[in-house]
């Protein structure tokens, strides 16, 4: 049975990120014949590596990782989606890709290799695509799979007419949705 694992980075639970997670799971369920989706909403509280160099199989680290862990290791893909900051997955998603990093050390890189990731970024009109870089360049050294075609890039549209990077005030270019 083959089980799929959606990890929502972010800090809106039920945002546009959760509904593109949504859409491309149920893709990928249809796709490669899923039978059974486990969602995690990355907490708030979820702690970064702190290099404490206590690795073991498991982080040592006493927070709700550990749960998400048992997860990821009941899963055969994994879905990683974040919404942009400042071109930059959500902290709470880097947290979470730097907290594998005792799984990927403590078995040289074999825990994950049989696992296939996806990744999904959420955007305002740029960003999506250095997003998902980040997170498949820390999955790619943590060991991960890829299986083909394993992104998608969601853009929102701004409605709203503020001046965004790179544009002045002289000749501002606007297209809003038609009505």
């Amino acid at each position: 049975m083959s089980k799929l694992l959606v990890v929502n980075g972010s800090y809106r639970p039920n945002g546009y990120t959760h509904n593109a997670l949504f859409q491309e799971s149920e893709r990928l369920r249809k796709q490669y014949n899923i039978n059974l989706v486990s969602s995690i909403s990355i907490s708030n509280s979820l702690y970064a590596c702190l290099h404490c160099t206590k690795c073991e199989k498991y982080c040592q680290i006493d927070d709700s990782f550990k749960m998400y862990i048992k997860l990821v290791e009941e899963s055969d893909r994994i879905i990683f989606g974040s919404p942009v900051y400042l071109d930059m997955p959500s902290a709470k998603m880097v947290a979470f890709l730097t907290r594998l990093n005792c799984m990927a050390d403590s078995t040289g890189r074999e825990f994950f290799r049989e696992k296939k990731a996806h990744f999904v970024a959420v955007g305002y009109c740029s960003g999506t695509k250095t997003v998902i870089r980040t997170m498949m360049g820390a999955c790619e050294m943590l060991g991960f799979s890829f299986d083909g075609r394993c992104t998608k890039e969601f853009i929102i549209k701004w409605d709203d007419y503020k001046i965004r990077g790179g544009m002045n005030d002289e000749k501002p270019i606007f297209v809003t949705k038609e009505k």
